[in-house]
């Protein structure tokens, strides 16, 4: 705009001089034409009154002439039939007759004639003053050239022009200061134009100011709006769980989040701008982005040989445009699937183990019915062994199927977590209901500590009391011994159930809580243990926020601890 402003005065600064100079000298030209036409007019005029009163007294008019002729001035006498006497600048002889030339016509008519041509004897613009004189009409005509006019305005014209030029850089240099003067506060509006006072403006442009000042605050709203859902949508990506990867059509990287990083096991570094095999080097994820800039959408799993994670990765190609036709980059979009995977896998051993669990015992009751069925156990006494075994296999079978459907309550939350529960009152609860069976075997049960409340499902903490005493006594020697004890630390409150049985290998500590899984095959069927006992106690306790905890040898007892966070109303005695 400065320059815009700049360039225009100059333009009218040098239209101006170059208009005023044409018209100067026009008039300057035509002042001095008219100046020297006067003059030739009243040369022309004295002449003629002199030859007159030469004549008059009978002297050499011609003589006179002759004696008065000016270089610069040509002087010619005709007679009243337009016949040549003598010219200054010519051969009378050789003239032809003036008497058609209009300055003479003039002068016969009407005393005195002039005239603007170009004379055919000397061949040069002339400009031509006539006069009727004496008693015979004779013409005096007096002629100047108009060329020495002209030259004298090219002698003039250097000087005039030197004097435009430095009139033109006067004019720039005001130009420029008179744009400072106009664009220096336009400018000082740019930078200030919150704190801008109307009054110190242009009136002109006050209209302009404030449509300014508008645009600018709706700029600034949209701008902060648009940095928020930035700032917003880099905050979620950033911490979302799954890894996010926007790639360019060059496979450039645009947007990589922490996840993705940890996931392909790069550090918190700036990757944006690199290549994508600054990133990974997996030949499977390269190649699926190469097929979605190709624009098919590509998963597959992402195994790493030192680390049992599992990933599944997914590329999309991202069209630039609405009709989907120009592929402009690339999303990779990362899930950590491994607690799915286990599940599955979990899901598909649970299974088979349920279909043989549920075989075993149904094999038996078919076997013994068929027995019967065919008349093979005819006497009573095999009748009513056959039916003690089917009846023994069936309340197998029925505990079996209890245990799988109580556990998969418990994994559905079907049962919810609503009161306060005193755990040792509870657990001195089951220990009595399981003084029977310890009984048979001799084993002393105990149970003591301290009172702790748990925020829990009553029933469900009563069945890992229960479990864990029964595996205790189970698995114990004849006149062996159970302790349970009941305790609390600055948080937690500890169950804790120690036996002097059989034990426990290490190899078995992290498998025990699976489901169908036993350390000794054999005496579990003896024993008929169903195998989902620890693990339903696994998942009740994890349902309560707890933990479990394992120490056993082999022949030296085993020591099963269920830890479980303080109740509000226990943190609140201990404040």
């Amino acid at each position: 705009m400065k320059q815009r402003i700049y360039l225009t005065l100059c333009l009218i600064a040098l239209v101006s001089l170059f208009c005023s100079t044409i018209a100067s000298l026009s008039l300057y030209m035509s002042f001095h034409n008219q100046d020297k036409q006067e003059d030739l007019q009243s040369h022309c005029n004295d002449l003629a009154v002199a030859a007159a009163e030469i004549e008059r007294l009978g002297g050499d008019v011609l003589g006179f002439l002759q004696d008065a002729a000016d270089p610069s001035v040509r002087i010619t006498l005709i007679r009243s039939d337009g016949f040549v006497v003598w010219d200054s600048k010519a051969d009378s002889s050789r003239m032809e007759n003036h008497s058609d030339r209009p300055e003479v016509r003039q002068a016969m008519n009407q005393r005195m004639g002039q005239d603007n041509r170009r004379s055919l004897t000397i061949d040069q613009d002339t400009y031509y003053c006539a006069l009727r004189f004496g008693e015979e009409d004779l013409v005096l005509r007096l002629g100047r050239n108009q060329t020495n006019v002209i030259s004298t305005f090219q002698q003039i014209l250097p000087l005039d022009l030197v004097s435009c030029l430095i009139l033109f850089f006067v004019c720039a240099f005001f130009s420029d200061q008179a744009t400072n003067r106009i664009v220096e506060p336009m400018l000082e509006a740019v930078n200030q134009m919150d704190n801008l006072d109307p009054a110190d403006f242009y009136d002109e442009l006050t209209p302009f100011i404030n449509t300014i000042r508008q645009q600018n605050d709706t700029i600034r709203a949209q701008l902060d709006s648009i940095r928020q859902d930035r700032d917003t949508i880099t905050l979620i990506l950033m911490n979302m769980q799954e890894g996010l990867v926007m790639l360019s059509r060059e496979k450039r990287i645009l947007t990589v989040n922490n996840s993705a990083l940890a996931m392909l096991r790069r550090s918190d570094q700036q990757l944006e701008g690199e290549n994508l095999l600054q990133l990974t080097d997996d030949s499977a994820l390269i190649q699926s982005v190469e097929q979605a800039l190709e624009g098919q959408s590509v998963s597959g799993y992402l195994l790493q040989d030192d680390s049992d994670r599992i990933y599944q990765y997914f590329s999309n190609p991202v069209y630039g445009s609405e009709s989907r036709t120009e592929i402009s980059g690339v999303i990779l979009f990362l899930m950590d699937v491994t607690e799915q995977q286990r599940a599955q896998k979990s899901r598909e051993e649970f299974s088979a183990n349920v279909s043989h669990e549920l075989k075993t015992p149904l094999t038996s009751i078919s076997g013994f019915a068929e027995l019967m069925a065919s008349g093979m156990a005819s006497s009573s006494d095999d009748v009513k062994m056959f039916s003690g075994l089917i009846r023994k296999e069936s309340s197998r079978l029925l505990s079996l199927i209890d245990d799988i459907i109580r556990l998969s309550r418990i994994e559905a939350n079907m049962e919810q977590l609503q009161e306060e529960v005193e755990l040792l009152s509870l657990s001195q609860e089951e220990c009595e209901h399981l003084l029977p069976a310890a009984d048979q075997k001799g084993i002393r049960i105990v149970c003591d500590g301290e009172a702790a409340f748990v925020r829990g499902n009553r029933t469900m903490l009563r069945e890992v009391v229960y479990n864990l005493c029964e595996n205790a006594v189970k698995y114990n020697k004849n006149e062996g011994s159970v302790h349970v004890c009941i305790h609390k630390t600055e948080d937690t409150v500890v169950l804790s159930v120690k036996d002097t049985g059989i034990g426990i290998p290490k190899e078995h500590h992290d498998r025990i809580f699976e489901r169908f899984y036993r350390v000794d095959k054999s005496r579990s069927k003896e024993t008929g243990g169903t195998g989902l006992g620890l693990s339903i106690v696994k998942h009740i306790v994890q349902a309560h926020g707890g933990s479990l905890t394992i120490d056993s040898e082999p022949g030296q007892g085993s020591c099963i601890c269920a830890i479980f966070p303080l109740s509000e109303t226990e943190r609140n005695d201990l404040n």
